[in-house]
Formats: structure tokens, sequence, C-alpha cells
């Protein structure tokens, strides 16, 4: 195996790139006439959304900067273009384009409403501390330069239309600097701010990273394992509890937090194969607990695609007479009750809380929804609780992504019954595989904690 590539900053790892098509329309659009500035708002926002959309699987980077911008513009221009057939003119096409990118902004920051490349993202990478864990630590970045661009677009928003309200046109000096190059500026400065930003992160990653290295090798005397290694965390169910230790911090992952959390999880030498991991998760159980016969189940795996490391989640269901064998560690049992109190006081390790969201909500998915969405029961809305009550008799695979996309794509959902009715008109019979491809849409479903 060759050693890890360096994971240097680039440009597609500059999120707020995605500003770039607002830049050079603000650029042009005091020098273009009404009408062509509406036209290539709508085209560029078109072409803009549709490269976002193939972003993550040419250059490996996040598109929904680039998304969010080209759907601003879309809905700008034609806002801009009703008013035009109605006869108004001179009304600058910021005072859409800012409001509209505000208000998807806020549904994506705050109301979880992701586009369906975002579902593919964590499903190919895992969700965001998985990664944290592994070091693509870049990706945490997402939510701060949206979080940035909100504010700057409500700034504009209320700059610019307390300006129109005051009677400031267009074509006019102020007009022109802060209709159009106030914005431009701001966005520019925004590109800067994480470029710099970035520059510093990457400082502070190499710093950690010579950090864990010299853990791992202490630890592992294996000076390979700086490079290469994998991380098995296993949660361990028995009696309808899950047994939680309190984890003060690790110190081989980047600002980690700290909380309640699993109590079997260890670094090991790197797997290249599902199987492989699985093995290695059964002899840390035997090595640890003395079963030899563990029934354990493959939750999820996540692999860094520039660093060769991997993490997998898995959990056992381990009997009441080995129950005593978890005394090693210094925890307890916990109820879904408590857990669910920890989980809303974010006193959970946000690892843990970030998988056990995941497990949440494919066990309810599954006791609600066949494969192919359809409910299990006649009773429109109804979910039955969530519990552990014989959940290792629940014959699914806890890994199989299916029940990600069901949680989202169901018959509690109209988009599922507008697509079963347009398949009914079709012809098409509506089947496991062609209504669920899960390979490209789910959820980790942590919203139903929110």
């Amino acid at each position: 195996m060759e050693k890890k590539k360096s994971n240097k900053i680039s440009w597609s790892t500059i999120y707020s790139l995605g500003l770039v098509p607002a830049i050079l329309v603000w650029g042009l659009a005091p020098s273009l006439k009404e009408n062509v500035i509406v036209l290539t708002s709508i085209i560029v926002g078109i072409i803009w959304i549709i490269f976002s959309r193939l972003y993550l699987h040419f250059f490996k980077g996040c598109g929904i900067i680039g998304w969010i911008t080209g759907w601003s513009m879309i809905f700008g221009g034609i806002t801009k273009a009703f008013l035009l057939l109605f006869g108004y003119y001179n009304i600058p096409i910021v005072l859409f384009w800012a409001p509209c990118m505000a208000v998807i902004l806020y549904l994506f920051e705050h109301r979880n409403i992701h586009p369906p490349f975002c579902y593919q993202c964590i499903l190919k990478r895992g969700g965001i501390r998985e990664r944290h864990l592994l070091g693509d630590f870049s990706r945490y970045e997402t939510h701060y330069i949206v979080r940035l661009i909100l504010i700057g677009s409500i700034l504009v928003t209320m700059l610019s239309w307390i300006l129109f309200a005051f009677g400031v046109e267009r074509q006019s000096r102020a007009g022109n600097y802060f209709y159009f190059y106030f914005p431009l500026g701001l966005s520019i400065a925004i590109i800067i701010f994480e470029i710099i930003r970035r520059l510093l992160i990457q400082q502070l990653i190499e710093s950690h990273e010579k950090k864990c290295k010299r853990y791992i090798n202490d630890k592992t005397n294996n000076p390979d394992m700086d490079y290469f290694f994998t991380v098995i965390r296993i949660m361990v169910i028995g009696q309808e509890k899950i047994y939680l230790i309190e984890n003060k911090g690790d110190e081989i992952e980047f600002n980690s937090g700290k909380g309640f959390d699993i109590p079997i999880h260890r670094y090991t030498d790197y797997c290249t194969t599902q199987e492989e991991e699985e093995q290695k998760a059964r002899q840390i159980i035997r090595e640890e607990l003395q079963i030899e016969k563990p029934d354990l189940r493959h939750i999820s795996s996540a692999i860094a695609e520039d660093s060769w490391r991997r993490v997998g989640h898995y959990v056992l269901f381990i009997s009441d007479e080995d129950q005593n064998k978890l005394n090693r560690y210094n925890g307890r049992w916990y109820t879904i009750e408590e857990i669910t109190r920890l989980f809303h006081s974010n006193r959970l390790y946000p690892l843990f809380k970030e998988i056990y969201a995941r497990f949440y909500t494919i066990v309810n998915t599954a006791r609600t929804y066949y494969s192919n969405g359809k409910r299990r029961y006649p009773i429109r809305g109804y979910k039955p609780s969530f519990t552990l009550h014989r959940i290792d008799l629940l014959d699914i695979e806890l890994d199989d992504p299916v029940w990600l996309y069901v949680s989202r794509h169901n018959d509690d959902r109209l988009l599922y019954r507008i697509d079963k009715w347009i398949r009914k008109i079709l012809g098409k019979k509506c089947s496991s595989s062609n209504c669920c491809d899960a390979r490209f849409n789910h959820h980790i479903g942590s919203h139903r904690f929110r």
C-alpha cells in the first residue's frame, strides 16, 4: 500500500466558489439590458445546478453552494421576467436573488431540506462525524460557509430593499454600487475569507495528523497505521437497554467532543474488505468479552477516499448470562427513554449520536414499511414507537440502504404517491428494485430527534 496523499487545499474544496456565476452576472449587469439580465440569470442558473449535481462525481467536492446559487438565480430571474411582462422596469434583480438565496440557505441549514446529492454524499462517505473521525475534516466547513453566506444574503436583502423603498434608481451611481457592486464585493470577500480560513485549518489538520501518528505508534507499535487504520465501534444491546460509557474525548480525533458513548471502540489494522472488517470486529469481541459466537450485525462503514482510513459500526446483541461481562467497562445500561433525553440535551458523544439516529431510522422504517415503501399497517400516518423489544429477531439487514431511502420515500409521502400514480399510468410495476434506488437517495434520519 502506498502512503496516503497529502490532503492539501484545492479549488474543489472552496465551497464559496459556488457564488462565481452570481459574481459574473452582478459584474456584467450594469452594462446589460434588463431582458438580457433575466435570460442570462435563468440560463446560467440551470447550467450551474447541473454542474453542482455533477460536482460530487467529477471533482469529489461539495456542490451545495452552487446548487443554492443556481436555484436563486432561476427564481430571481423568473420573478423579474413576470414583472417585465407587466411593465415593471428598472427593478434590480438583486431584490429577488438575495431573498431567494436567504430562504433556500435557511431551509438547508435550519429545516434540514437538502438536495438529493447530499444523501448520495452521506451514503458514499458517511455522516459528518464519521468523516471527521476519518480525517475528512474539510467537509464539516460546509455548514459554516452556509451560515456565513446566509448572513450576507440577509444583509444584502435588507440593504437593497431599503434603498429601493427610498427611491434609489438602478441606473444611478448609488444604485450601481449597492445593487450590483456591493453584493459582488461581498461575495468575493467571502471567497477570500474562506481560502484564508481553509489554509489555517489545513495547518491545524497537519499538526493533528502528526499527533495522531505519535499516538497510534505508541499504542500499536505499527509504523504504517498513521496512514492506514480502521476504527471498529460496537454498540451493545441487552434486555432492551444499551450499554454506554462516558467518553471525555478521543485523542486521535480532531475536535471530537465528549459525551456518553459505546463501550467498544478500537483502532486496528486497515481492513480492505467488509468481510475482513467483520472478522476483526468478531475478534475484538472474543478478546474483550470472551464471547465465541457473538450475535453481531453490521450497521455501516465509511471510508475516507483520500486518506485510507475506515470506520465500521456494529451492534452486538448480548444474552442475559453474558451481560455481566460488560462490568469491565466503567459504564451502565441505559433505557431508550434515558438515551432520548441524553440525545435532546446533546450529552451523547457526537459520533454515537449520529449512528444512533441512523439505527433508529432504519429500525422504525423497517417496522412501518415494506422495502418498496408500502405501509405494513392500514392506518395512514401510524408509526410504531421505537423500542428494543425483540429487536434481535427483526429480519432485516441493518446496513441495507434501502431502509434509509424508504424513510423519505414511502406511502405517507406525496412524491411517492405521485410516482406510484405515474407508474400506474405508464403500466410499470413498482418493486423494491425500481422504487428504492437507495444507492443514490437516503437520509440518516437525524431530523427525527430534533
